[in-house]
């Protein structure tokens, strides 16, 4: 469209110029030899530039930062068990697409962003490390029991196979996710107090110091 715009400025330049004493018309000619070899190059410049601004219009995207120190796991699907795709740093602007889904306990939102060499990638994070987390919510899928216990930890919660700092990490959970107790009675160990939760079937301990209880 812009080139356009110049190709028709210059048609109209000559029409203007034939109308012109011979010396007028050569000095005519020498600023228009500068002036619109410019102004197509300025147009060549801005034309991508607006092209991708059409294209990212009103799309339903809206952008916000990864609040994560340790940087942001980026997943090909909402869920724990989905393999891991991309690391994001911390302070990174991303575009959040779509509706949020709850699953495992975790508020997911889907991403899209460009990498360092600005190839263009997609993916799945838990929105508690998005600066502009809403806070907790009643999840859709979330426990079935009569109360959970949601992850205070702004660095995650590691999950272990047994009640004690000696045993061997089995799972590092988001902030934000909310687990079930299995009802087994708490442990003190290592100067914490353990507690035993369900996750998708797996009976893990955390430190109940970083749980939080929600009704």
């Amino acid at each position: 469209m812009l080139l356009e715009r110049v190709r028709g400025g210059i048609r109209t330049q000559e029409i203007f110029l034939k109308r012109l004493t011979p010396m007028r018309r050569k000095e005519m000619r020498k600023t228009t030899r500068i002036v619109l070899p410019l102004i197509a190059l300025l147009a060549l410049l801005v034309a991508p530039m607006v092209a991708s601004a059409d294209a990212n219009g009103d799309t339903g995207e809206w952008t916000t930062v990864v609040n994560a120190r340790l940087g942001l796991r980026v997943r090909s699907g909402p869920s724990l068990t989905e393999p891991i795709t991309f690391v994001l740093y911390n302070g990174q602007e991303v575009r959040v697409v779509g509706e949020p889904v709850w699953y495992q306990g975790i508020r997911w939102v889907e991403l899209d962003f460009d990498r360092w060499d600005g190839v263009h990638v997609s993916g799945w994070c838990a929105s508690a490390y998005l600066a502009n987390y809403p806070g907790y919510e009643e999840p859709q899928d979330g426990y079935t029991g009569e109360e959970g216990y949601r992850v205070t930890s702004s660095i995650g919660l590691r999950l272990r196979s047994g009640p004690g700092l000696g045993y061997a990490v089995q799972r590092i959970v988001p902030y934000g996710t909310i687990l079930e107790r299995t009802g087994t009675a708490s442990v003190s160990a290592d100067g914490l107090t353990w507690v035993e939760l369900d996750v998708n079937g797996t009976d893990l301990w955390a430190a109940s110091e970083y749980l939080q209880k929600v009704p």
